[in-house]
């Protein structure tokens, strides 16, 4: 009886315990979802049309994760459904999608073209690489918006008639054409002289009769212009344009309104021009049609000096690596000099390649075959690998339930089987910004590093079920993570903490993992040695030049380098024809030496270094192609 009243109080007292707990999860409201809030300009939402050079911006509910905006998740499509070139910017709970603005009289080469139609496309749920808010959810379903350009000729907006569909910036800057302290110099050899505006050109107006240039020996002689381009354009923090007019291979006196018909002058070194600009019809004008005010512009012909046809790195910096062998320890472009892309924490390279043949199982301190037959072995949980390579239909099993196993590389790491762990899991560790990637790499059962790019295209898998509270895996990369395969569950992800890169260093569908930026440590690891290699892009030679001779600037013994040029692609314009016969063996070259051109062909710079461990990394500030 006793025993019968405990179990009917007992069953009274859950049946109380669960009645609260449904009264405090029914009083605990739920989480608002992560949404969209609103999109600018306004035009936008209402359908009225865009202008070329207008910005889109996303406004979202609450704080974004900033490596969950990528080029896959945020992206504007064309009527074809191919992504539209252009910026993104990243704020505390917006992004803005910036488009390159055009340059050209068509205005037909920036991210829009006038009259087309394009879709802004925002990754939601349930796709896995849908933005994310700073506390995991996913963006809520996201219909596509659609942004119609303003077509051809002049836009009658409401701030007034503008004379093409670019909109003016809201500054207070007057349009002007300042005059530099001292003269410029000119080289007698290139006479391409550039003008920079404190305001965006309106690149319908830029046409060689706008410029009036003249030679001052010993009488004043009008020199005809070959042609006049807009080059840049800023619309941002500090706008303006600069402008470059050519002259010519060989300059020649202006014929009045047949440019070619003047007699052919020879620039020399002491020469003087100026330069001022045509009034009227002819004048150069803002994006909001005013003409542009020019004080005094000299340039001094020179002797030395030259223009360069190809430089190397661009302004924009970047990763100094080809295509052609990215596997291999690379280069990189960082505070205006190039150097080996390499960290302590991606090992010596002692194991060289790792690129099996066949199903290949890691275990620490047990030989194996690398790849070419030769054995080699890990020290202890560490595998100290020159770069990894997992081909197609390769399985490799890394066995590490004894002990954490970390798979290092000094170049890139692509898996494009599968690479299959078996241990166990741990409690995800907290994730610090900016914490010292030596940290992460010790809190996890298998960790893989690259001092340059990771690329997934097979699968990581692993054997152990882990709780949804671990994780077994993490990926860390100096370079980028180019993700287009399957990764398990709670994957950490860890780039360079480098700030003002312009894309995300994470690239593709990420799925369920957790991004991190972390801080590794430059230079080499101890008794390090291996080669490193970089390519330059290709670059295309103008039509009227031949030869160029090579300048170094800021080179250190110890460089090769090297050059290669191929013809133009005669399928696909504008583009290098890479064909396999086509490809010339590249040849060294030395600071001032001249090489032979094909006018309109595309060249590129090849350089490689050997590197160790206790002493100091090669570097250059510029390699460059000149006219003289």
């Amino acid at each position: 009886m006793q025993q019968a009243m405990l179990r009917v109080r007992t069953a009274a007292g859950m049946t109380a315990l669960l009645g609260l707990a449904g009264c405090w999860r029914a009083s605990r409201p739920a989480p608002a979802p992560f949404s969209i809030v609103r999109v600018s300009p306004a035009e936008v939402e209402s359908g009225d049309v865009l202008l070329l050079n207008d910005s889109v911006t996303v406004h979202f509910s609450a704080a974004l994760d900033p490596l969950s905006v990528t080029t896959a998740s945020f992206s504007v499509l064309d009527q074809n459904g191919n992504p539209v070139p252009g910026d993104l910017r990243t704020g505390t709970n917006w992004v803005t999608f910036v488009p390159h603005c055009p340059l050209g009289p068509e205005l037909d080469d920036g991210s829009f073209r006038p009259g087309e139609v394009y879709r802004l496309v925002v990754a939601s749920y349930p796709r896995p690489d849908a933005v994310r808010a700073t506390d995991g959810r996913r963006l809520a379903q996201a219909a596509p918006f659609e942004l119609r350009l303003a077509p051809p000729g002049p836009f009658d907006g409401p701030g007034g008639r503008l004379p093409a569909p670019l909109r003016p910036p809201a500054t207070e800057l007057p349009f002007v054409l300042p005059s530099p302290e001292v003269p410029q110099q000119l080289p007698a050899d290139a006479p391409r002289l550039q003008l920079h505006f404190t305001l965006p050109v309106l690149p319908t107006s830029v046409r060689p009769d706008a410029f009036v240039v003249m030679q001052l020996k010993h009488q004043r002689s009008r020199l005809a212009v070959r042609s006049a381009r807009v080059i840049s354009s800023k619309l941002d923090q500090l706008p303006g344009s600069t402008v470059e007019i050519d002259l010519g291979a060989e300059p020649r006196l202006h014929g009045g309104d047949g440019l070619a018909d003047g007699e052919r002058v020879t620039l020399q070194s002491g020469d003087m021009l100026s330069v001022s600009l045509a009034t009227g019809p002819s004048a150069v004008r803002d994006l909001a049609g005013n003409e542009a005010f020019a004080s005094g512009q000299w340039w001094q012909v020179v002797d030395g000096a030259a223009l360069a046809i190809l430089s190397w790195p661009a302004e924009d910096g970047g990763i100094a690596a080809g295509e052609d062998d990215w596997l291999s320890p690379g280069f990189e472009a960082r505070s205006g000099m190039v150097r080996p892309r390499v960290c302590a924490e991606a090992g010596d390279g002692s194991l060289g390649l790792f690129r099996p043949q066949r199903d290949t199982v890691l275990r620490p301190g047990v030989p194996f075959d690398r790849g070419d037959g030769q054995l080699v072995q890990s020290i202890d949980g560490r595998f100290p690998f020159l770069a990894i390579d997992i081909g197609p239909d390769v399985r490799v099993r890394v066995e590490g339930s004894g002990s954490a196993v970390q798979l290092l590389a000094c170049g890139g790491i692509r898996i494009a089987g599968e690479l299959e762990f078996v241990g166990p899991g741990v409690p995800i560790p907290p994730l610090q910004h900016g914490a010292a990637a030596a940290e992460l790499i010790e809190q996890l059962p298998l960790v893989l590093v690259a001092a340059g790019d990771v690329r997934l295209e097979g699968a990581i898998t692993t054997v152990t079920p882990l709780p949804p509270t671990d994780s077994a895996i993490a990926i860390a990369a100096l370079g980028a993570i180019r993700l287009a395969g399957e990764l398990p569950y709670n994957t950490v992800l860890a780039v360079e903490n480098a700030p003002g890169r312009r894309r995300s260093p994470i690239q593709g569908a990420r799925g369920q993992t957790f991004a991190t930026s972390v801080t590794f440590t430059p230079g080499l690891a101890p008794g390090a040695r291996f080669r490193c290699r970089g390519v330059s892009p290709w670059r295309q030679i103008a039509p009227d030049r031949d030869r160029a001779v090579v300048r170094f600037e800021g080179v250190d013994g110890g460089l090769e380098v090297e050059w290669q040029a191929v013809p133009e692609n005669p399928v696909e314009a504008g583009t290098p024809d890479r064909r396999p016969d086509r490809m010339p063996r590249p040849r060294a070259v030395h600071d001032g030496e001249w090489i032979a051109l094909e006018p309109g062909s595309f060249v590129r710079f090849l350089i490689a270094a050997d590197v160790g461990a206790g002493r100091g990394l090669p570097e250059f500030r510029q390699l460059r192609l000149a006219d003289r």
